[in-house]
């Protein structure tokens, strides 16, 4: 007799990897004969709703993230879900839900308040007094529910780590990789090695900048940046202030400046000025910004792809390389790329290197030899052959039977 089982996550009314993730676990858990319902909590009205205590304006302005983030807490921790025989967690903080039959699928914590605290706070994000004391509170806030008795399977080796490093948590915590969009999986049309790309969410750190970056440096060739986010019109403020700096100023940028500093200080920059210099020069950006796409579209650009481009700084699991894979196309990714590192092999399928527009161009320039990018991409191919869901599927519905012998404790 299968399970009533509860999918419990905030609702932030976007879909992204997230959602897609859960969907396929839905219907798999589904087939199996499990009965599934998704249990939203919303995350997009008052961040206040639920807290014990008022909190002004003035005091909200400061950290915003910090008492949504509190709030949310308080209303998974507030869920009942007693007529539900298991529970599955996912994004923070919905690993706050009480239930004796409780499996966390982890992928991070409130990063700012963990791994990326060095790094927001050279950023200069809010403030750092104001961020250490935030990172210490969400940390005491955190603990009890990221408890020992708690079953949690993590996305990656990465994030076991992390676990480990600021919950102390090992023995209750196992690796799950789950599989992609089968249609990624099971393609088999044509491909070719055109134009270099990355694909993925314009925000802070997933670090498209250094992308383009990369393209500056290879005038001859032209990338295509794929997808949207918050940072999207900064980012082509960017590309025209790096296009300056190539073409006109002929002075070089420093990559940790320009993804920590310099993205957050572009609406203070003269564009105009700019682009009338470039202009004036006859050049025309390398960097092609395609905006949201459809997902016969992002097929296609996985298909064209010379290879992908994933920059991104402290990734949590890395689906975008597992899915570039599936096509046979080489990965590059950045030496402090978190998950990424655990799915390529340098040299083998792809390429780590220091997270560096220069670096990044190198290897694109390597993987412009036809002979080489296709003997890379079919090693890719072979490993992304590894990551099926029903691996992942088996995985996490052997971890909600196992919390009817082992017992998760209801806090």
């Amino acid at each position: 007799m299968g399970l009533r089982i509860a999918i419990v996550k905030p609702d932030y009314r976007i879909v992204g990897g997230y959602e897609i993730v859960l969907d396929k676990i839905a219907s798999a858990l589904r087939e199996r004969g499990h009965g599934v319902e998704t249990v939203h909590v919303d995350a997009t009205g008052s961040t206040t709703s639920h807290l014990p205590f008022p909190v002004s304006d003035p005091i909200l302005r400061q950290f915003p993230e910090f008492f949504a983030y509190v709030n949310l807490v308080l209303q998974f921790e507030a869920l009942d879900l007693s007529a539900y025989d298991a529970v599955i967690s996912n994004m923070p903080p919905s690993f706050a839900v009480r239930h004796p039959r409780h499996v966390a699928l982890f992928y991070h914590h409130l990063k700012f308040c963990y791994d990326l605290l060095p790094a927001a706070i050279e950023a200069g994000l809010y403030g750092e007094s104001i961020l250490r004391f935030a990172a210490e509170i969400i940390r005491e806030i955190d603990q009890p529910y990221l408890s020992k008795d708690l079953t949690i399977l993590a996305g990656s080796h990465h994030i076991k780590q992390r676990l480990a490093q600021f919950n102390g948590l090992e023995e209750n915590v196992q690796v799950c990789h789950v599989g992609m969009d089968v249609d990624y999986y099971h393609y088999q049309g044509p491909t070719h090695f055109r134009e270099p790309v990355c694909i993925g969410r314009h925000e802070f750190p997933k670090r498209p900048e250094l992308f383009i970056h990369a393209m500056k440096h290879l005038p001859e060739m032209t990338g295509k940046l794929v997808g949207v986010g918050g940072k999207t019109e900064a980012l082509k403020r960017i590309d025209t202030y790096l296009s300056h700096q190539h073409v006109v100023a002929l002075e070089e940028v420093d990559d940790r400046k320009l993804w920590q500093e310099i993205i957050f200080s572009t609406d203070r920059m003269d564009v105009r000025k700019l682009e009338q210099e470039l202009a004036g020069r006859g050049y025309r950006s390398n960097v092609e910004f395609t905006g949201r796409v459809s997902k016969d579209r992002l097929i296609r650009e996985y298909a064209d792809a010379l290879c992908v481009v994933c920059p991104a700084y402290e990734e949590d699991y890395g689906l975008t390389a597992i899915e570039a894979m599936a096509f046979g196309k080489p990965v590059i990714a950045c030496e402090d790329g978190g998950g990424y590192l655990e799915l390529i092999t340098h040299g083998v399928d792809g390429f780590i290197v220091p997270p560096t527009g220069e670096a990044i161009a190198e290897a694109i320039r390597e993987l412009s030899d036809p002979r080489v990018a296709e003997a890379m991409g079919r090693k890719a191919y072979e490993k992304s052959r590894d990551f099926t869901w029903e691996r992942a599927i088996d995985q996490v519905e052997a971890a909600l039977v196992a919390t009817a012998t082992n017992g998760n404790k209801e806090g």
